[in-house]
């Protein structure tokens, strides 16, 4: 038989394809043990001898909580600084069981701080419950090995604590100063013990309580309750173990605060361990004097900003009295000793003149007056005796700061101490005005101010 070439290239082809398909059959005879009828996209249970996969998934981990000698819980709600002092503006608050990590340190007037980041600002670390407390002294370790080799522990401080007698029935006591909650109360002529103060506050063994009602003074230890009338001199011993002087019990002079909050200190030094504070228009005796420092019955304050009874202040007067019989008291109010009288058609010099539950009282050389039985006349002059000054009583007007930061003085003139300050925008009630020199300046309830920077409205 006769093949052409491309007949036999045609053969070769369809036998070549003829054994790979009988190979690929081959291939496919394997037993194949899974059922045809399972979908491998459900997990079927096909007896009951068979369980089926579970499908699991990666489960979910808390965030670790950092824990170490730094990191603490507060306690209760606080206060977030702005520097370490509580005189520094607030910037955040806390509250009981949030968590806080101390990254700075500062010992400041026997209080210690902590600075936090979150948020950020200066805490007291008196209000936090560390996670490790320390178990040796921070910083050089100068206490003697025990035989063990271990740090011998060291005796902790002593806490000063001063004894008090409540002055009014029903006082509040707070969880925090000022504004915590009220958790109980005190009666009058209840004695406590206080274990720290802190802004005009002291917290005894059931909460804080405002120290404006408690008499520090004349009580002891060992001593039961003190009932007896507190007013007129307080001619008691100042306590307060932690505070210095002399030990004077006698009333030496009295005067009245004029700064809007005034510091109140162990000694008498700016540097001093602050104890309190006194707010503008605070009724003081002063036990001793040290240069331009007074001693009350809490503590040290600067004569700075104290108008002391009896020396010529910023706003002066003469006048005439119209009732007879005039009563002198020994402070300016009707809850004062009546210490004399002037009658009717009586000249008097004015030293200075406060304003109390609606009535202006005047200080006189011997005592206080009320204003509402003197008539002032041509001869009143308010500000110094300096003459450089003439002065107007012209009622209450309102007006508006314009300037940021306008200082408050304690007298009028820019030789007046600085007591305090107002921010652009505040509104102010200008009780009198008084030229010195060609400036005119007007009295607030906290002191004088240039009326260069007051709108009056």
């Amino acid at each position: 038989m006769n093949f052409s070439a491309n007949t036999l290239r045609k053969v070769l082809s369809l036998t070549l394809c003829v054994c790979l398909t009988a190979a690929l059959l081959a291939g496919c005879k394997k037993d194949d043990k899974t059922p045809a009828s399972t979908d491998p996209g459900l997990n079927l249970v096909t007896d009951n001898t068979t369980t089926a996969p579970v499908e699991t998934q990666p489960q979910a981990t808390e965030p670790t909580v950092k824990i170490n000698e730094n990191t603490g819980v507060v306690l209760s709600g606080m206060n977030v600084r702005s520097s370490p002092s509580q005189d520094a503006n607030v910037t955040a608050t806390l509250s009981a069981g949030d968590r806080v990590e101390i990254v700075r340190r500062e010992e400041l007037a026997g209080t210690s701080w902590g600075y936090i980041t979150d948020p950020v600002g200066w805490i007291v670390l008196d209000y936090v419950k560390m996670d490790i407390e320390p178990t040796q002294p921070q910083g050089p370790d100068t206490s003697t090995p025990a035989g063990n080799g271990e740090i011998t522990p060291t005796e902790p401080p002593a806490t000063t604590t001063v004894k008090g007698v409540i002055t009014a029935n029903g006082l509040n006591i707070r969880s925090e100063p000022k504004t915590g909650k009220v958790q109980g109360s005190y009666n009058k002529g209840d004695v406590v013990t206080i274990l720290e103060t802190k802004d005009g506050w002291g917290r005894t063994n059931k909460g804080w309580i405002s120290m404006d009602y408690v008499n520090t003074t004349g009580t002891s230890s060992n001593t039961g309750s003190n009932t007896g009338s507190n007013t007129g001199s307080n001619t008691n011993n100042n306590t307060s173990s932690n505070v210095s002087g002399n030990g004077s019990t006698t009333v030496q002079f009295r005067g009245i605060v004029i700064a809007s909050d005034l510091n109140i200190r162990a000694s008498a030094s700016q540097s001093a361990d602050r104890l309190g504070s006194y707010s503008y228009g605070k009724r003081v005796e002063f036990y001793e004097k040290d240069g331009s420092w007074g001693r009350t019955k809490d503590g040290w304050i600067s004569l700075n900003y104290v108008y002391q009874d009896g020396t010529t202040g910023s706003n002066t007067a003469t006048g005439t009295v119209t009732g007879n019989g005039l009563r002198i008291r020994s402070g300016p109010g009707t809850g004062y000793d009546v210490v004399g009288s002037l009658s009717a058609g009586d000249t008097v010099k004015i030293l200075e003149q406060f304003k109390y539950d609606g009535t202006t009282w005047g200080c006189i050389k011997n005592g206080w007056i009320s204003m509402d039985y003197v008539d002032i006349g041509s001869g009143s002059s308010g500000g110094t005796d300096s003459g450089t000054g003439s002065g107007t009583t012209n009622g209450s007007q309102t007006g508006t700061i314009t300037a940021t930061g306008l200082y408050i003085r304690s007298t009028a003139g820019k030789d007046g101490a600085v007591v305090g300050s107002y921010q652009k925008g505040d509104v102010v009630t200008i009780l009198e005005t008084t030229s010195v020199g060609t400036t005119q300046w007007g009295r607030t309830n906290l002191g004088w101010i240039s009326m260069d920077y007051v709108n009056l409205t």
